[in-house]
């Protein structure tokens, strides 16, 4: 299993986290939340996954290559 988790020091805090993964050029939304879990992992969920932190001043984000082999 995998867990990706979010945090930030933003100040003001984060009004939200949203997961995303890069799939084919595109960001695709998984959900929102600051954590992104897989019970069973397999070759399909590798490649870059992006986590965007937003409050009211902007947004940032930070990204994760996952491996599997």
């Amino acid at each position: 299993s995998v867990t990706l988790n979010c945090s930030s020091d933003a100040d003001p805090t984060v009004l939200n986290y949203t997961c995303s993964r890069e799939s084919e050029g595109q960001l695709e939304q998984l959900q929102t939340g600051d954590t992104l879990s897989f019970n069973r992992t397999d070759l399909k969920h590798r490649g870059w996954y992006h986590c965007t932190a937003q409050n009211q001043h902007g947004s940032h984000n930070s990204s994760v290559m996952l491996h599997i082999q």
